[in-house]
């Protein structure tokens, strides 16, 4: 009887050793999810930022445009009116379009990198943790193994322990 308890306690022993192991594996195999998930989301990111600044270049030009327009269409209006389009306030007015034109055009360039820079950030969050988690499936396989092994060792000091208890109480030898 006794064999047949010292071989159940191994039995649970490695069991329990072995649910251990798969636990640190199924952590491991999430953290790797994990991982992969960020990578993608930091690649996604680098990409989003070059978009930006390209979107924000072609909105720049658009209003470059739309404000080379506006100038021309005032100038027109000028001249039709019999203003000397070339002179004074006429002059002024078209070049005051011009510089809030400029401005405009500096803001939208200015709001693309804002844009590019919060997308590089996030990019190099995502790439952090990428590493994190790369690190933690690490841990989780190491702690499974060690995990597994010390339950082992520490369910076969157990069972012999009791082993040698009953012996020692029954009088009785092993066989």
């Amino acid at each position: 009887m006794g064999i047949a308890l010292a071989g159940a306690g191994l039995a649970g022993a490695a069991v329990s050793a072995f649910g251990a192991y798969e636990s640190g594996q199924s952590t491991a195999a999430a953290d790797a999810y994990q991982a992969q998930v960020a990578t993608n989301n930091a690649a996604l990111a680098q990409q989003q930022s070059k978009l930006d600044i390209q979107s924000g270049e072609i909105a720049a030009v658009d209003q470059g445009l739309k404000t080379k327009a506006t100038i021309g269409t005032e100038k027109a209006q000028q001249g039709a009116s019999g203003i000397d389009v070339n002179s004074g306030s006429a002059a002024d007015v078209r070049a005051g379009t011009d510089a809030m034109g400029m401005v405009d055009v500096s803001t939208i360039r200015s709001n693309a990198v804002k844009k590019a820079y919060s997308d590089e950030v996030t990019s190099q969050s995502d790439t952090t943790q990428g590493v994190l988690d790369t690190y933690a499936g690490q841990s989780a396989e190491t702690g499974a193994d060690l995990g597994a092994a010390g339950t082992l060792l520490s369910g076969a000091s157990t069972v012999g322990a009791n082993y040698l208890k009953l012996q020692n109480s029954t009088g009785a030898t092993a066989t």
